[in-house]
């Protein structure tokens, strides 16, 4: 949600650049959401836009120089702590750490609906009904039918306008269910179940759909990979639960969040959760939607190494807070956790258990 907010922000200085004629009008339709990545620093604070390449490109003019413009407005916003180009010609923003835990807790708030953005907005994309893993006739098809229908459920969460179609999606009469059964991706199937193999499908990149049948071959998993993003998931959602049901004393950090969450492990997870919408569209654009599993795993290692290290709940050991705000600002990202890797499971086309979301 801060790079919606940073997109938002550097409308206005653009706008003034194309008022005085340092950049012509089309330099406004150009929009800043698939231009971020993380800071040249590793700060997760940090966050950097190509976007004055683009700007430079259609004004023919240096992009470093763009990015210098563009900053100088930005260093003025409150909550940004400092904007600088870098490189030659990224712009480089890095925001308050009452920012970061300001966008968690609108994550936690967001729900169901925290990987939405509006970055691919004026696109269409068609929308598939999920295929049955168990009835595609070779792990190839398996592959293809998934990408596609995730793809097209990755364009509408970042603002294209759905088509809905079912056709090609289903076998009324059975017969292809039937003739697939002895197949070896029904038997991935009947080994690891549903969630699983579309799991796997789903975090395999173009260069690996060959090696399928040996990566999703049943018995051949150390540890399904689907399994530590469902017990981040858990953790995350229990946490929650044992709070209540323990009666947690706790109190609203309020717009404290961020400065309470100081330990680095903390820091590290508040500075990934705001990319989800941008990793969705990303992962849309450019059809490759193996990169939300990455993203979600990512996440759930740093939510278990928060969860050690800085525990929301009195059982925590030494390392959990008697300050009730604290432990009010722990259980908010603790929260934000669970709604990040709800909503991306959910496009992947694994729902987590009820009581978890």
């Amino acid at each position: 949600m801060i790079l919606a907010d940073l997109d938002r922000e550097l409308a206005a200085p653009i706008e003034t650049l194309v008022a005085n004629g340092t950049l012509p009008p089309r330099a406004a339709r150009i929009a800043p959401g698939h231009t971020w990545r993380p800071g040249p620093d590793g700060d997760p604070a940090s966050f950097a836009t190509s976007l004055p390449f683009e700007l430079g490109a259609v004004a023919a003019r240096d992009p470093a120089d763009v990015a210098a413009r563009l900053a100088a407005p930005m260093r003025e916003l409150p909550w940004v702590a400092a904007a600088e180009h870098t490189g030659d010609g990224y712009l480089t923003i890095t925001v308050t750490a009452r920012a970061l835990g300001q966008a968690a807790g609108r994550l936690a708030a967001a729900g169901s609906a925290a990987a939405r953005s509006a970055i691919l907005a004026g696109t269409t994309a068609t929308v598939r009904l999920w295929p049955d893993p168990a009835a595609a006739a070779s792990w190839r098809r398996a592959w293809q039918d998934h990408a596609a229908a995730m793809t097209g459920r990755l364009a509408t969460a970042a603002g294209a306008t759905a088509t809905v179609t079912t056709s090609g999606e289903r076998d009324p009469s059975g017969v292809g269910a039937a003739r697939t059964a002895q197949s070896t991706v029904a038997a991935a199937v009947a080994w690891y179940g549903v969630p699983s193999v579309r799991y796997g499908l789903a975090r395999t990149t173009p260069g690996q759909v060959t090696r399928l049948g040996t990566l999703l071959a049943p018995g051949s998993w150390g540890t399904d990979p689907l399994y530590p993003v469902q017990q981040a998931h858990a953790s995350a959602a229990a946490t929650l639960r044992w709070a209540a049901a323990l009666n947690q004393p706790v109190t609203s950090p309020g717009e404290r969040a961020g400065d309470l969450l100081s330990s680095a492990a903390e820091r590290t997870l508040l500075g990934l959760l705001p990319w989800l919408p941008v990793r969705v569209a990303a992962a849309a654009r450019r059809h490759r939607p193996d990169e939300v599993p990455g993203y979600l795993e990512s996440v759930g290692t740093a939510w278990l190494a928060v969860r050690q290290l800085a525990p929301a709940l009195p059982f925590g050991g030494r390392a959990a807070s008697s300050d009730v705000t604290t432990v009010g600002a722990r259980l908010m990202l603790a929260d934000a956790v669970r709604a990040v890797l709800a909503a991306g499971l959910a496009l992947a086309g694994i729902q987590v258990g009820a009581g978890d979301d």
